[in-house]
């Protein structure tokens, strides 16, 4: 087996055997359990309003203000004359 990943302060490696899924051996490998958070109502609807926010920012108010320059704007006699 190949040997472990771990690579002491001093700069030598760890002799070690390593473990197939993580490539380090068992005194180097640490196994975090993870807890998964719980889905918060509050959190998705935030995130919603924020990403509702940003698509009008980013897409309706500049569409609006386009549309209304080339419909609404000043008639031609008076654009040649400026």
């Amino acid at each position: 087996m190949a040997r472990c990943f771990h690579m002491y302060d001093s700069g030598f490696q760890c002799i070690g055997e390593n473990l197939e899924p993580t490539e380090l051996c068992e005194a180097h490998q640490k196994v975090i359990a993870f807890e998964r958070l719980e889905d918060s109502i509050g959190r998705k609807a935030v995130l919603r309003f924020v990403a509702l926010i940003l698509l009008l920012v980013l897409f309706v108010i500049p569409l609006f203000y386009t549309l209304r320059d080339w419909y609404f704007g000043p008639p031609v006699e008076a654009q040649e004359v400026w």
